[in-house]
């Protein structure tokens, strides 16, 4: 990646994610500190903005999951978009920023990021225990950790990809669970048809 045109900079929020067993399928809050290169590796220096006893960890931009895997994942992501009921749907000719749009109520299947222990997992709801909590299943190994979870519909959030080129994005193909977001963007972003023509990203069911 051309250093000089970075997606990312020093000072900005955003969200990192680790291959090491125990934290697989989880995104946690940081702070970028520094950007560099170690080995040819183009990386970034993380303040855990949820850990304050943590030192500041240099994370590579891109990771293979395994050393065999020739398949490199981006372990960075800008802070999660501003996410809005149905009901309190915002005026899309107004927005300056992305936004994100979920149901009213979280249903079965749905694929969600569920905070907890100072981070968001990732899962699906696998079953509703009542009006404010359901069940969860965090990703199987080795996207995730696995196991069931007892959780509190207010700690979750729609899960979403993110890549340098598209932004914000629905998770393509994912056999895990439901869709269960809009992603709507700003009308004149990019000022630019195919971004004002891309306003929403709908439900996939």
């Amino acid at each position: 990646m051309d250093p000089h045109n970075l997606p990312f900079e020093v000072g900005q929020l955003v969200e990192t994610r680790s291959f090491l067993p125990g934290y697989r399928g989880a995104w946690f809050r940081c702070k970028i500190k520094g950007i560099s290169s170690k080995n040819k590796e183009l990386g970034h220096a993380l303040e855990y903005v949820d850990f304050p006893d943590e030192k500041i960890h240099w994370t590579k931009l891109y990771q293979c999951r395994k050393s065999k895997d020739k398949k490199r994942t981006l372990m960075v992501r800008p802070c999660f978009p501003s996410v809005y009921r149905e009901r309190q749907m915002p005026d899309v000719n107004i927005i300056s920023e992305t936004v994100v749009i979920v149901n009213d109520f979280w249903k079965v299947g749905d694929l969600v990021d569920w905070w907890t222990d100072n981070c968001f997992w990732t899962g699906r709801i696998t079953e509703k225990l009542d009006d404010e909590n359901v069940k969860v299943e965090l990703l199987p190994p080795p996207e995730g950790e696995g196991s069931l979870y007892d959780a509190s519909c207010k700690d979750l959030r729609p899960s979403l990809d993110w890549s340098v080129d598209e932004g914000w994005k629905l998770p393509k193909g994912n056999k895990y669970g439901l869709f269960c977001a809009r992603i709507v963007k700003p009308l004149n972003q990019g000022n630019n048809a195919s971004n004002i023509q891309f306003v929403f990203q709908y439900f996939v069911f």
